[in-house]
C-alpha cells in the first residue's frame, strides 16, 4: 500500500509566446477562467465511489470498492487551497467501520479530487515547452507541456525528463474538460508520483453558480502494481458552521 500526494498532477503552467495568433488569444481565456476559477470555488461536498486494486502481471490480485462522502474545504495553508476530508460509507457493500484507515487499502492517491481543483501553476519556460492546436473545427483547444531534457538550470532538476502534459479546453468557456500526465515509474517511485493520471472534468451546478469539476480520476502505477479508478458525483455547496457558545 502506498500514499501518494501528487505535487505535479496538475502543475498546469499556461505560456503565451510568440506572436500575436488567434489561439494565444484563447491562452488568455483559459488563464483568466483558471484565475476565476480558483478565486471563486467554494468549499463543497460530493459522493464518491473508490475502486482501489492490487495488480501483478496485468492481473487484479486484489480490489476493494469503496462509498464515502468527500468534503473539499478552502484552506489557505494547503499548496492547492483544499484540504480532503472523507467520511467512509461503506467498504465492498459493507458499512464501513468507525476506525476505517485508507492505510488497509492495496493502493490510495492522497489528495487525488484536491490535486484536481489546484488547476494552475506559475509558467517554467526555462523547463517546460509549450505548444497548442485547435481540435474539433476549433472547438477544443488541446495544450501540450512537455519538460525540457538535459536542461542545466538548477530549478529544473525537479522535474522528470519525460514529463508529459496533455489539457483539453473548451475553446467557448475556457473550461478544462481532460487532464492526462504521464512520467517515468522510476522517477515517480523515487519522488512519492504517480506515472501515470488521468482526471475527467464536467460541468457541476453549485449554488447559483456552475463550475467544472472533477468527475472522474484514475490512476494507474504499474511499478508499484497498483490502480485506483474514483468517480465523484451529487457535488454541491459546503457550509462550514461554528457554534457560539454563550455562558
Amino acid at each position: 500500500m502506498k500514499i501518494l500526494a501528487s505535487a505535479f498532477l496538475l502543475a498546469i503552467a499556461l505560456l503565451v509566446v510568440g506572436q500575436q495568433t488567434s489561439n494565444e488569444e484563447q491562452l488568455r481565456r483559459v488563464i483568466a477562467y483558471i484565475e476565476a476559477y480558483r478565486k471563486h470555488l467554494p468549499s463543497l461536498e460530493c459522493d464518491e465511489t473508490m475502486l482501489s486494486q492490487r495488480v501483478k502481471n496485468g492481473k487484479v490480485k486484489r480490489q476493494v470498492k469503496i462509498k464515502a462522502t468527500l468534503r473539499e474545504l478552502r484552506d489557505d495553508n494547503e499548496p492547492g487551497g483544499f484540504r480532503d476530508e472523507y467520511t467512509f460509507k461503506s467498504v465492498d457493500g459493507k458499512p464501513a467501520k468507525p476506525n476505517f484507515n485508507t492505510g488497509t487499502l492495496p493502493y490510495f492517491v492522497y489528495k487525488a479530487f484536491a490535486n484536481g481543483l489546484g488547476i494552475a501553476e506559475s509558467p517554467l519556460p526555462t523547463c517546460f515547452s509549450y505548444r497548442f492546436a485547435t481540435l474539433d473545427h476549433g472547438r477544443t483547444l488541446q495544450f501540450n507541456i512537455d519538460s525540457k531534457p538535459g536542461v542545466p538550470d538548477p530549478s529544473c532538476k525537479k522535474f522528470p525528463d519525460d514529463y508529459h502534459k496533455v489539457m483539453l479546453i473548451d475553446t467557448a468557456s475556457g473550461a478544462v474538460r481532460r487532464v492526462e500526465r504521464r512520467m517515468s515509474p522510476q522517477f515517480a517511485d523515487n519522488n512519492l508520483e504517480i506515472p501515470y493520471i488521468t482526471i475527467d472534468y464536467a460541468p457541476q451546478r453549485l449554488g447559483d453558480e456552475t463550475f467544472w469539476l472533477p468527475v472522474r480520476f484514475e490512476a494507474i502505477d504499474v511499478d508499484q502494481q497498483g490502480g485506483m479508478i474514483a468517480t465523484y458525483s451529487n457535488c454541491h455547496r459546503y457550509a462550514v458552521f461554528s457554534k457560539i457558545v454563550t455562558p
